[in-house]
């Protein structure tokens, strides 16, 4: 399978792991992802853009500081600006966050759900599926270029949509 199939596959998982859609931000450099995937609703996306949220976000920040897999609730207690109580208004009410830095690049996810929480195996399985996107995106370029013209095009698809 090629680059371009592995990836398309594995994002395919995440959208249906979250089913109210996802936050996924590779190869991060100074607060700025090489790549971003979005397929949250276009409201919350609006708002969230609009309302300058992302440096606001326990998630984000969360993100930049660990690598590993964090609950919403267990991020609650850092979320100074209300972020969690106004993303339930938009029906996000259960959310994982993971991040991980390997081969010395940083990459960071928030997905969401609003019917139940995610199950540990759930939050396992995303994880995995989040690292080897992370992975991807770090060789994929340099490997096939096809591969990195396709990741800039889904970048642009997954954040907006209308595009």
């Amino acid at each position: 399978m090629n680059l371009t199939d592995q990836f398309r596959l594995l994002l395919t998982r995440l959208k249906q792991q979250s089913p109210d859609g996802f936050a996924a931000a590779f190869q991060v450099v100074f607060a700025t992802p090489k790549y971003l995937f979005q397929t949250y609703d276009d409201a919350w996306m609006t708002y969230y853009s609009k309302m300058g949220i992302v440096m606001k976000d326990p998630a984000v920040k969360w993100g930049f500081s660990n690598d590993g897999i964090a609950s919403w609730d267990e991020l609650q207690k850092f979320d100074q600006h209300g972020v969690f109580d106004k993303a339930t208004e938009f029906g996000l009410n259960f959310w994982t966050v993971m991040a991980t830095s390997e081969h010395g690049s940083k990459s960071i996810g928030a997905f969401s759900r609003s019917d139940r929480d995610f199950t540990s195996a759930e939050r396992e399985q995303i994880f995995i599926d989040f690292q080897s996107l992370h992975l991807l995106t770090l060789q994929g370029p340099e490997t096939e270029p096809e591969f990195g013209e396709m990741l800039v095009d889904l970048t642009i698809q997954h954040t907006h949509p209308s595009a």
